[in-house]
């Protein structure tokens, strides 16, 4: 909810503006949907395929907040 507060205020444009908007919300789907479908299934030691959905999430946060800082810096 403050990304999008701060994303306002930093006047950012095209697929910056995209991705400080939504990067950050998507992340806090990815990292639980990660973590909760690699450990489904019965009997499971090992963390099945779903795994790539903890690093799609920090990806996403990760350019999330990254765009968002640079362009409230340079606003």
């Amino acid at each position: 909810m403050i990304a999008q507060v701060l994303a306002d205020a930093a006047h950012l444009h095209g697929a910056a503006n995209v991705l400080a908007r939504h990067g950050i919300w998507a992340a806090a789907i990815l990292f639980p949907a990660g973590f909760f479908g690699s450990s489904a299934g019965r009997g499971a030691t090992r963390p099945n395929r779903l795994i790539i959905l903890l690093y799609l999430g920090a990806a996403a946060l990760t350019a999330g907040v990254l765009t968002l800082g640079i362009g409230l810096l340079s606003s």
